[in-house]
């Protein structure tokens, strides 16, 4: 009996080992697929996800080689009929393209030959796949011929300089591009009659031309040109990796620099006209592009641009009160968010954003390029006045060798 007594127990504790052991198991492999799901949510929410970018390297070397062996085919027409050979007569697409063009077999339904040109057929490819291709290519298929020597793509009728790619938003709502750096700018549209002065609004009246960047000498050639111009989308910030000089903070010196145009940089104060005029005019300077400080001209287009907007933000708003949307000490209702009537880093928030310009209104004043006797303007107010009476549209005139917290800049950039 005893011995019957001691097998089941022998039997019970092994039954019960049994189970822990199972169970521990269990539990290991529960921690394992948790962590492998975990890393896989991970790297997808993140820019660095391995299978995303391997999609992306070949998506991009697969568009260079199909380039590549369009420029060959290309070549061997005009090599056979020189005289007679015209680029925008070779139209490919579909199984007749895979005949010319092998390497295209794959992506027969995503692209095609259009007058010379590889194109997306943009209803056949994601985002990703767009940005890639312009990336790779440049949207060039709608690239007017006079503009070919400096544009690289087109998107939404808006030219896209060499060296700069799309990043979002449209015409209407503020189209953005970045350079390789990540500088942003945004598109403001206008035609030779609608870039003006507008002497109307409140503040000193401006009684010189504006002084131009290096090599540029008709600040409206552009626009002529190109059916509009770009504008930091942020205030300057500091340089790039230096926000201090042995010690001491960037933005408080008054020296020169190379600024940039990005989201949470600190904003680049205490720099008088003569440093902020150098700065703007240094950050991209090519032979497609040149940058430099924002014209009277140019902030007053700007701010008639913006203004059909503003309603929908409040219907008081206007620019002759930025109040509700921009960065003041008596900001009201949208603009009156944790932070305001203080200085902030640029495109601290999205209440003071119009059209996707950061900060146009309030936050620090931004020197102009625009004289005032021997003075020069700044304007769109800061973070201490009424933004009632000191708006986006306002001219405030300082010194020359003004520098202090509150005044800042932005870039305006020429296309050459």
């Amino acid at each position: 009996m005893k011995k019957v007594e001691k097998e089941k127990q022998k039997n019970n504790f092994t039954k019960l080992t049994h189970k822990k052991g199972i169970s521990l198991i269990v539990l290991i492999v529960t921690i394992i697929v948790i962590i492998i799901l975990a890393a896989a949510v991970i790297l997808t929410i993140t820019k660095n996800n391995p299978v995303s970018s391997a999609k992306e390297a070949t998506f991009k070397e697969d568009m260079s080689n199909i380039q590549d062996e369009l420029s060959m085919y290309l070549s061997k027409k005009y090599t056979d009929n020189p005289t007679s050979f015209d680029k925008s007569s070779v139209n490919l697409s579909g199984d007749s393209m895979v005949t010319e063009l092998p390497s295209t077999k794959k992506y027969k339904d995503k692209v095609s030959v259009v007058e010379g040109n590889l194109i997306l057929n943009n209803s056949k490819v994601n985002s990703d796949e767009k940005k890639w291709f312009n990336e790779v290519i440049g949207n060039t298929s709608n690239v007017k011929k006079e503009w070919k020597n400096t544009i690289a793509s087109v998107e939404d009728g808006v030219p896209i300089p060499k060296g700069f790619t799309y990043k979002e938003g449209t015409k209407d709502t503020g189209l953005v591009i970045q350079d390789e750096k990540g500088n942003e700018f945004v598109w403001v549209p206008a035609t030779e009659s609608t870039y003006r002065k507008d002497t109307s609004f409140q503040g000193a009246t401006p009684t010189d031309d504006d002084t131009l960047p290096n090599g540029i000498t008709d600040e409206i050639a552009d626009v002529v040109k190109y059916g509009g111009f770009y504008i930091g989308r942020y205030e300057a910030g500091v340089p790039e990796n230096q926000t201090t000089i042995d010690g001491t903070s960037w933005s408080t010196l008054n020296v020169k620099g190379v600024p940039v145009s990005k989201k949470d940089a600190t904003v680049w104060t205490n720099i008088t006209y003569t440093n902020a005029k150098a700065s703007a005019e240094s950050m991209i300077s090519n032979e497609y592009v040149q940058t430099g400080l924002i014209t009277g001209k140019s902030w007053d287009t700007t701010c008639h641009w913006i203004e059909g907007s503003l309603k929908s933000i409040n219907e008081l708003a206007s620019l002759k009160d930025s109040r509700y949307y921009g960065n003041y000490y008596n900001s009201l209702s949208p603009a009156n968010v944790s932070g305001y009537g203080t200085k902030q880093g640029a495109g601290y928030s999205g209440k003071w954003m119009v059209k996707n310009i950061y900060d146009l209104a309030g936050n620090v004043f931004e020197w102009t390029s625009e004289a005032y006797s021997s003075d020069f303007i700044s304007r769109g107010g800061g973070y201490a006045p009424d933004g009632s009476q000191c708006p986006v549209s306002c001219r405030s005139s300082f010194s020359t060798s003004v520098a202090n917290d509150g005044i800042g800049f932005r870039p305006r950039l020429y296309i050459k």
